[in-house]
């Protein structure tokens, strides 16, 4: 994250109100920008959908057919991102930058075919359900590009392409938009049709220009297209935990498509529309700590973190052990304002929303499922802020342990729930507590020992 600490310090710097407004911005939009504008581009779409005059189940159809695709690229991405990062830093750190272009083209392969051996199988699930071929025909390029372009998010976040990467997710979605009404008013198709065209167009859009990005910083790729696939059994513990992280999120959501009572069938997606909903709703409540933890990190913790290590590299004993003690300070007070800072602007913010959820025909047992997901993916966002700094470390044993616990938790909780057809927003809740506290144990034990650890 270090790319965007240059930019950050030279804004706050600067010591004034206007200042600090575009710092907060900047940061906003360098790290959860993407994110942002996909949503306004769904959100988009399902209100000219409404507007449409589309049935409940058409309706119904059109989010759920986006949720499995996101669901699907996000996994198969994240499978592929820890390993990929490290073999990125170290190309870096080697001087051999040129192997990174040709490894991003690798990894588009990889994904490419995992995510279309998936989508393939969908398609002929729809397709003998009698979807038109001309949707199941967008919908599988949709689903594969999605893929890519998370796939290529990889490499645009370890390489500090941040504005790149949000601007590109700007374009596509001017272009999604403007290619669903040339669809629907222009060329007559159907609206939920349309739709798809519109964001697989949007998603190629951000797949070219991340490319030509890559190939623009450093080269056409040229041979060792598969260079990363060795790192895999390298750093299985940084696979596996990055894998378990993002699974456990989603876990209790396949749990509960596959065979809760409050599952529904649309064609060949089984969905859960309250919970779905109340889940969505409950990320976009805790994303302000994403951005107070770059901010944070950037602007104080890692420059303490290099004076540490630069010390530890060439200081004295006394100079290792005053810098480790600055730096120790400094992440204590900043990942502990993260946490109480986020609980306070979680908690504001569902009151706040708690307010709203009857003008959006939302019941109280959706706003009961909210109010409990807020809470957790509150906790599972501090257990992740905490599992970032064993990576500044090098100390992947402690990522990988948190993550499975986490994982663990939240699979057994998901199940329970189901069995007894209850308590369904209590797993996330469970499972980010269980995976936050030993997290923070781990680290601190870590702490303790880090000279000798970091040496060795």
């Amino acid at each position: 994250m270090a790319g965007i600490g240059f930019e950050l310090k030279k804004i706050y710097g600067r010591k004034t109100l206007a200042a600090n407004l575009w710092g907060t911005i900047y940061a906003t939009m360098t790290t959860i920008g993407p994110a942002i504008l996909s949503s306004v581009l769904i959100l988009v779409l399902k209100l000219s959908l409404n507007r449409a005059g589309l049935t409940l189940l058409e309706e119904r159809f059109f989010i759920s057919s986006t949720t499995y695709v996101f669901v699907i690229a996000t996994l198969s991405a994240v499978a592929f991102a820890a390993p990929v990062s490290r073999y990125i830093s170290d190309c870096i750190f080697l001087g051999k930058e040129s192997d990174i272009c040709p490894s991003a083209f690798g990894l588009l392969v990889l994904s490419t075919t995992v995510a279309g051996i998936i989508m393939f199988l969908l398609c002929v699930g729809m397709y003998h359900d009698g979807v038109p071929m001309l949707f199941l025909v967008s919908y599988y390029f949709l689903g594969v590009l999605i893929s890519d372009v998370y796939s290529m998010m990889t490499y645009a976040s370890a390489l500090k392409h941040y504005k790149a990467l949000t601007f590109s997710f700007f374009l596509g979605l001017l272009l999604a938009i403007g290619v669903y009404f040339l669809c629907t008013r222009r060329l007559g198709i159907d609206k939920v049709t349309a739709a798809c065209i519109a964001l697989a167009c949007c998603y190629f859009l951000i797949a070219f220009a991340l490319a030509f990005q890559l190939v623009k910083a450093f080269g056409a790729p040229r041979g060792r297209y598969f260079a990363f696939l060795p790192y895999f059994r390298r750093y299985p513990k940084l696979t596996i935990g990055g894998f378990a992280y993002t699974l456990g999120i989603y876990c209790p959501t396949i749990i509960y498509w596959l065979f809760s009572r409050i599952a529904e069938q649309i064609s060949v997606f089984r969905t859960a529309p309250t919970y779905d909903f109340a889940l969505f709703i409950a990320v976009f409540v805790n994303m302000p700590s994403l951005v107070i933890f770059v901010v944070k990190v950037e602007t104080a913790f890692y420059e303490k973190y290099t004076l540490y290590v630069s010390a530890l590299n060439n200081g004295t004993h006394d100079q290792i052990q005053k810098e480790r003690d600055v730096m120790g300070r400094a992440l204590r007070h900043q990942l502990f304002f993260v946490y109480e800072i986020q609980l306070i602007i979680t908690v504001v913010l569902v009151c706040l929303v708690s307010v709203f959820f009857p003008y959006l025909n939302a019941s109280t047992h959706m706003l009961n499922m909210f109010v409990i997901l807020s809470l957790g993916i509150y906790a599972v966002f501090c257990m992740y802020f905490t599992i970032v700094v064993f990576y500044y470390f090098s100390d992947y044993s402690g990522a990988c342990i948190s993550a499975l616990v986490f994982l663990s938790v939240t699979i057994l909780s998901a199940a329970a729930a189901v069995l007894l057809d209850n308590l369904y927003p209590l797993p996330l809740l469970l499972g980010g507590l269980s995976g936050w506290i030993v997290s923070f144990l781990l680290l601190r034990r870590r702490m303790e020992k880090l000279d000798s650890f970091l040496m060795c």
